[in-house]
């Protein structure tokens, strides 16, 4: 999945083995006229576009004022949205977490006046976790929420975490420059402590774990992190949900680089001479000798002279290259499929034609993405509790707290987008289609009959 979003960048070679006996300028040639097209990612905003059409009922104050910074960044909060419907569609999950404030005050009242003067770190932020940055969790029992958990978070300068291959080389060789986070919840608060990776070769393997920082929030009784999976799954799980239109994708490709390949060597046509002996002399332009000859190099061109013995010929013939119309034709259901796919994730069989089809194909979409807008408003509702939490914001005034029946803070809308159903015709116009000849008087009957729910009698 990665490596489909990525463009495949740097993984060419992987999805492109080497043929037998390939040499090793044909084999770059080839890697380098594979170019992926970008089919794969925008698929995926396809989708995160279908599920950024969402409002927020009411949003707590604190939240209100940093609306358009809410991870310090500034991000905008339905931006930050959008990214965590990509990162689930992409990895199946990722981990939403609610960074307590900075700067910590001893009393309301100068909390109160930090936050009049806009300080940005007297409020929470909000943190986009990729799913492959959660390292380890633990829980105090089945089925229970994690108590303890380690991630890895981006080093300033450094760009995404997780993206290896353009991390941006640290003090540790080969490592990306990042921080490892650890938060503990117990009866006593919150801990957080931050640690990074530095050079110790007293230690096996040559790298250990340098303490950063570390921080206490004793009003903090619970981890303020959020899983937001496609499916609705446990901590730390999920299925990928665009799996199976990754695989058409590299199969797509795959057949494409195929199809390029023989429409190179097919393309040049081949010379050949007929009625010429082997001891026969041919010269083209300056001459050259007989068939089979160590003769130099001739270039042919349009003011080429070719001589030729009496009853020889010599002309250039097409490779007929008859698999490269099964290519073709491959190449082509390979991309109907995937572009069926992509609007409609449950790969319906065929190609939809007739309306009621088209009008089922869309039903089955939009019962699939109602599905994940369910799971991004029930995300929603636990990120604006635990928000509240921390800012000590009255929840029950504006439904937040956990466990409320309340409505829920975001409802997303999601388009039907199967076409609108057009009007029926009138009794009035069915006649006036009758009177003019266009219909017959038996299909007028038939409508009728149909309308009124009984059978036509005939005349």
């Amino acid at each position: 999945m990665h490596d489909c979003w990525d463009l495949l960048n740097l993984r060419k070679e992987y999805y492109l083995p080497r043929g037998d006996r390939e040499p090793d300028s044909a084999y770059k040639r080839r890697i380098d006229a594979a170019l992926p097209s970008g089919f794969f990612r925008d698929a995926l905003r396809t989708f995160a576009g279908m599920l950024s059409a969402s409002h927020w009922r009411e949003l707590p104050p604190s939240l209100q004022a940093v609306v358009s910074d809410v991870d310090g960044c500034g991000i905008d909060l339905g931006v930050f949205l959008e990214r965590a419907d990509l990162l689930v569609l992409r990895d199946g999950a990722c981990l939403i977490a609610i960074a307590p404030p900075e700067h910590l005050w001893p009393s309301a009242g100068d909390y109160a006046q930090a936050l009049r003067q806009g300080d940005r770190a007297s409020l929470p932020k909000l943190q986009l976790i990729e799913r492959a940055d959660l390292l380890n969790w633990s829980t105090s029992g089945a089925n229970t929420l994690p108590t303890q958990l380690i991630y890895r978070s981006t080093a300033p300068g450094s760009g995404t975490a997780s993206s290896t291959t353009n991390a941006v080389p640290g003090p540790v060789g080969p490592w990306p420059l990042a921080q490892y986070v650890s938060v503990i919840s117990s009866a006593d608060g919150l801990t957080a402590s931050t640690s990074e990776l530095v050079e110790d070769p007293s230690v096996p393997g040559g790298y250990a774990l340098r303490h950063v920082s570390s921080s206490n929030y004793q009003n903090i009784n619970s981890l303020p992190m959020i899983w937001y999976a496609s499916d609705g799954a446990a901590f730390g799980q999920g299925d990928l949900p665009h799996l199976g239109l990754a695989h058409q994708y590299l199969n797509h490709f795959r057949c494409q680089s195929d199809y390029q390949e023989l429409l190179y060597r097919t393309a040049m046509p081949v010379g050949v001479r007929t009625g010429v002996t082997s001891n026969a002399p041919l010269s083209i332009g300056t001459g050259f000798g007989p068939m089979g000859s160590s003769s130099a190099e001739v270039v042919l061109g349009p003011n080429s002279i070719i001589d030729l013995p009496e009853g020889a010929s010599f002309q250039f013939v097409e490779i007929q290259a008859r698999s490269l119309a099964e290519h073709r034709a491959w190449l082509e259901l390979l991309d109907q499929g995937m572009r069926r796919d992509a609007l409609i994730p449950s790969g319906a069989q065929g190609a939809p034609r007739t309306a009621t089809e088209i009008s089922m194909a869309a039903s089955q979409a939009y019962a699939l993405l109602q599905s994940q807008a369910i799971q991004k408003a029930s995300m929603f509702s636990s990120l604006l509790a635990h928000w509240t939490a921390i800012t000590g914001e009255s929840s029950q005034t504006i439904g937040y707290q956990v466990g409320s029946t309340t409505a829920a803070a975001m409802v997303v809308e999601i388009s039907p987008m199967a076409p609108a159903p057009k009007p029926a015709p009138t009794v009035a116009e069915m006649l006036q289609l009758q009177e003019k000849g266009i219909i017959s008087e038996q299909a007028l009957r038939q409508w009728l009959g149909d309308i009124a729910g009984i059978a036509p009698t005939s005349v």
